[in-house]
């Protein structure tokens, strides 16, 4: 084997220790001299605990051989939470934050931002856009945000009401950018609306969290496209929805108000003494919010030559008008069942993690539907996705 292969091996095995030990707290011995390297750390109880050993050895033919050893003696698996603060999980996670955050910034800037007419900053209210169901939205995005973020700063070993301060701050620091960058768009503005309930969903998690430390009342979300062609048979239905909503999966899911639905998953489990973990547990009540008809942000009118645009049509052509008011603008409103998947009983602490990320989908079930249309007020949907 080439001796200079050997020894890059060897520098190798030692990068491999060090980035392992960026999550757990190990302590590192390296015995340069016979190569044995070595880690270890005390187990919470003062004694070492060794879950694994591994050998690295590299035969050469010309030399003697090198071994390296590596014990493994972990507190806790990289999956738990740290028991105490882990400095390395902290910069790792904020680390990680920050380069999302920018490059997030600069991708709102560039693909979505650079393609709308720029003015001054300003303000606008757009409370009732869509019918509330865009603030519902800005409602249950900065609540998982700050969720989120709580859980993995939680990981890292920080106290629950740092961890907690911090998860609330980000979702609204996220939302806040947001905001900013549509105070200096034309067709927009900064909405204190859109902020009202960015701190409201981040509220909801926060006192939660404080008080119950746990998530008793969860936003949620669900979706399911809609085919405005076959509902409407109208060419001019059809793109405006293209251009207002896209036509991507992910733009639909996002934009589409038709197709969304806000849900609030209530637990009763939660609020029983008795602390048996069990299914039962995990049944939720849920209320869901959402609305029909939309064609635009507050009517169903628009001009030919903006597909796109929602702006008041003060001063456009009436020739160059679409008016569809004749399509019934409503609400709708649900009761049905959803499961917590954080309180499914789970031995695996990966399982369990990926269980809370898609905590934020509400699980398709039947549902009774209050709506605000003329007809079909009360419907019965056997599976409401």
């Amino acid at each position: 084997m080439n001796k200079n292969w050997n020894i890059y091996r060897i520098y190798l095995f030692k990068i491999f220790v060090i980035l392992f030990s960026l999550f757990v707290p190990y302590n590192l011995l390296f015995a340069q001299d016979d190569l044995i390297f070595e880690v270890h750390q005390d187990g919470l109880n003062g004694n070492d605990t060794v879950i694994s050993v591994l050998n690295f050895v590299d035969t050469n033919p010309i030399e003697e051989p090198y071994v390296g050893k590596l014990k493994l003696a972990k507190p806790y698996k990289f999956f738990e939470n740290s028991p105490e603060l882990n400095k390395r999980r902290v910069a790792l996670v904020a680390g990680l934050q920050g380069g999302l955050y920018a490059a997030a910034n600069t991708w709102w800037s560039t693909a979505w931002y650079s393609k709308t007419e720029k003015s001054k900053f300003h303000t606008f209210n757009d409370w009732g856009d869509f019918n509330n169901i865009d603030k519902l939205g800005h409602g249950m995005s900065c609540y998982f945000e700050s969720k989120w973020t709580y859980d993995l700063f939680k990981w890292s070993g920080v106290k629950e009401k740092h961890a907690i301060w911090i998860g609330m701050l980000t979702g609204n620091l996220w939302q806040l950018s947001i905001e900013v960058h549509d105070g200096f768009q034309k067709k927009w503005g900064f909405s204190w609306g859109d902020m009202g309930m960015n701190l409201t969903g981040s509220l909801l998690f926060g006192i939660q969290q404080y008080w119950w430390h746990e998530q008793r009342v969860m936003m949620k979300m669900s979706s399911f496209p809609i085919n405005y062609t076959k509902r409407y048979k109208d060419t001019e239905i059809k793109q405006r929805a293209d251009k207002l909503f896209g036509t991507s999966f992910a733009e639909t899911m996002l934009k589409d108000y038709n197709a969304m639905t806000i849900w609030f998953s209530v637990t009763p489990g939660s609020f029983i003494k008795e602390k048996k973990q069990n299914f039962a547990r995990a049944l939720q009540v849920s209320f869901g919010f959402g609305a029909g008809g939309m064609l635009g942000g507050y009517e169903n009118r628009w001009s030919k030559n903006d597909l796109s645009g929602d702006n008041i049509l003060d001063g456009t052509d009436p020739a160059d008008i679409i008016d569809r008011s004749d399509i019934e603008r409503y609400r709708r409103y649900y009761i049905s069942m959803d499961i917590d998947w954080t309180k499914i009983p789970v031995k695996r602490k990966w399982a369990k993690t990926c269980l809370g990320i898609i905590n934020i989908i509400k699980l398709p079930f039947p549902a009774l539907e209050f709506n605000t249309a003329s007809s079909h007020k009360v419907r019965w949907h056997w599976l409401k996705f």
